[in-house]
């Protein structure tokens, strides 16, 4: 089994025609959307010149592709998305995203776009999840502003590396909504870390999202039903308090 980072494929796109491959799961990003709002040509380049390429040799070489999308893809309008609603893009970052979606779809049949909710758990050697940066600060008596008015459907991270590894063996294709079964707001989980583990709740700080001034612009709602998921997959999607504990005991 080979794990490649993006940087190895800066220079060496002919060197992965020699690797045997059986799939690739694509987790690559330049994920921070308001980095992507100001750096818009350097997010092209990532988030979709780069993925039209890897589909390129995948669906070539006929490797099952699996991508990791994002939930952001839809407007927040009306929330509860499931794979059949149409994304619509609020930001540049989620543009990056249904292009890619779109080309993968277009150009690889065995290929499965899968768009998870928030993921949150412990991180290993990348940036620290939400949840953790939350704690950190908690745990150092700092204050958080949190919305209030944002909602997701949060997948713990283990949730959806046991799910991404089902779909290596499974046939299913096409695109796949990956998440926790909650619908919750940060403000929501804030609250909930707190109670778990006794810290301070006055730390928190309710904020909506028309009063912080934001780079990119956020939809509101983009929880995601995960009907089809569950009727596909083994895995059991955990509530947000059972993740929570698991992640942090």
């Amino acid at each position: 089994m080979q794990f490649l980072k993006l940087d190895f494929l800066k220079n060496n796109w002919e060197k992965l025609n020699n690797i045997k491959l059986q799939v690739i799961i694509h987790t690559a990003a330049m994920a921070s959307i308001d980095e992507c709002e100001a750096q818009q040509k350097l997010a092209q380049q990532i988030n979709y010149q780069a993925t039209c390429r890897l589909v390129d040799i995948a669906a070539r070489r006929k490797i099952r592709f699996i991508f990791i999308s994002s939930d952001v893809v839809f407007d927040g309008d009306k929330g509860n998305y499931s794979e059949t609603d149409e994304p619509h893009a609020v930001n540049f970052y989620a543009q990056t995203k249904i292009a890619a979606e779109k080309y993968i779809i277009e150009n690889h049949p065995n290929a499965v776009v899968v768009r998870p909710g928030l993921f949150y758990g412990l991180a290993l050697n990348s940036r620290p999840s939400f949840t953790e940066i939350m704690l950190q600060h908690l745990y150092a008596g700092k204050q958080i502003y949190v919305f209030t008015d944002q909602y997701r459907t949060p997948i713990l991270v283990n949730n959806l590396v046991s799910a991404l590894w089902e779909l290596v063996e499974n046939s299913y294709c096409g695109y796949l909504h990956l998440a926790g079964p909650q619908r919750v707001s940060r403000w929501d989980l804030g609250k909930l870390l707190c109670e778990i583990f006794k810290l301070d709740e006055n730390l928190l700080i309710p904020v909506k999202s028309q009063e912080v001034k934001l780079l990119a612009k956020r939809p509101l709602d983009c929880s995601l039903d995960i009907s089809l998921s569950r009727s596909l997959l083994k895995t059991q999607f955990v509530d947000c308090r059972s993740g929570l504990q698991l992640a942090y005991r």
